[in-house]
């Protein structure tokens, strides 16, 4: 889809764009909707802005799906006007199908939601699926949502801060440069501007492809390896990103250890993982995956002989 130059604005990061989102359209005390497992940050900067979380949790089976009817009954049991949606997911990896996004975007124009799409995993998914932007699976979606995009997470430049927003409406865009503008700290940094036009081109392209392959390698290795020796973790092979989400339920049932003995237990052993508990969901862990595979070997070579 062709995107309109003055479409694009800058921000400081993309938590940064929902707070000026959330500052823009939304009170103090707001009911704002999310879907867990959630986002440690989404968490963080809707908490911190007094905001009240409203959770419409994914259904979980063979995959990860929207509860489409739970979603509706939410937005209208708490007033809802502002929806926070992630594509592809974090921390699943599920990678929204057009249909699934169409069926979202109806539901909150029923109810005049605005939808803030994260999309910032939207290079990083596996060959057999598409990412399809938000806004372009139709008219309303295009000017209903604000996207937040970066490359941070392609290109591992977190550390130089900058991200980009696409709004369509140009009165939404006006009150989130405005909002966005009270702060003197949201200005370029010159770095992160010539880190982006860098990454964003051919020499940039080649690499995502590259990069790519080797999470795809990654993943296939990590999912068979838990399938066969970790009986009692559960995971759903995500469809995009560069995490998995473990599912240690049915393990600590059948073990004498308890959720933060095991956490302790792989760092102990060398392997830095992160509690998945914040994201809304009990007895979860997060892993990246993002690194050669070499070391994802040896990693989950410890996990089987130390700590599962």
């Amino acid at each position: 889809m062709d995107v309109e130059k003055e479409a694009i604005g800058y921000e400081n990061g993309v938590l940064g764009i929902l707070s000026s989102a959330l500052e823009a359209f939304t009170s103090s005390g707001e009911a704002i909707l999310v879907q867990s497992p959630c986002y440690i940050g989404f968490i963080h900067t809707l908490n911190n802005l007094g905001r009240k979380i409203i959770d419409s949790p994914l259904i979980k089976e063979n995959n990860w799906s929207l509860d489409y009817e739970d979603i509706e009954k939410k937005i209208i049991k708490h007033n809802i006007h502002f929806a926070i949606f992630c594509s592809p997911h974090n921390p699943t990896g599920r990678v929204w199908k057009k249909e699934e996004i169409q069926k979202f975007i109806d539901i909150c124009k029923k109810h005049d939601v605005l939808v803030f799409s994260d999309e910032i995993w939207s290079d990083l998914v596996r060959k057999e699926n598409t990412h399809i932007p938000t806004q372009s699976v139709g008219e309303d979606a295009k000017k209903r949502t604000i996207a937040a995009y970066a490359p941070s997470k392609t290109f591992n430049l977190a550390g130089l801060v900058g991200s980009y927003h696409i709004v369509y409406d140009k009165y939404l865009r006006d009150r989130l440069n405005k909002q966005a503008s009270l702060s003197h700290y949201n200005s370029p940094n010159i770095l992160s501007i010539h880190a982006l036009m860098g990454a964003y081109c051919k020499d940039g392209l080649d690499w995502v492809s590259e990069l790519n392959e080797v999470i795809a390698n990654n993943v296939d290795y990590a999912i068979d390896f838990i399938h066969t020796h970790f009986k009692g973790i559960e995971v759903i092979k995500p469809e995009g990103t560069y995490m998995l989400y473990l599912d240690c339920t049915k393990y600590l049932d059948t073990h004498d250890i308890t959720m933060d003995e095991l956490l302790k237990k792989g760092v102990h052993y060398g392997v830095c993982w992160q509690d998945g508990r914040p994201f809304m969901n009990p007895n979860t862990i997060r892993m990246n995956l993002a690194l050669p595979t070499s070391l994802v070997e040896e990693a989950f070579s410890r996990l089987k002989e130390f700590v599962f």
